[in-house]
């Protein structure tokens, strides 16, 4: 995302993609914590998008 960003592209559709980071930190270090499990079908697609955006941008 930092090499789109630099590129000039706008990644503000893209943010919501943190949530993944934050549930993997979540999970992994704090054990009293009530978990929530992000909107998984909406970061896929957002993921899904910033894949097809970085390849546009290579090619």
């Amino acid at each position: 995302m930092d090499w789109l960003e630099e590129s000039g592209t706008d990644i503000s559709p893209f943010e919501r993609i943190a949530d993944l980071t934050f549930f993997a930190v979540q999970t992994r270090y704090d054990d009293s914590l009530e978990i929530i499990s992000p909107d998984w079908p909406l970061l896929l697609n957002i993921t899904a998008s910033l894949l097809k955006e970085a390849q546009n941008q290579l090619s």
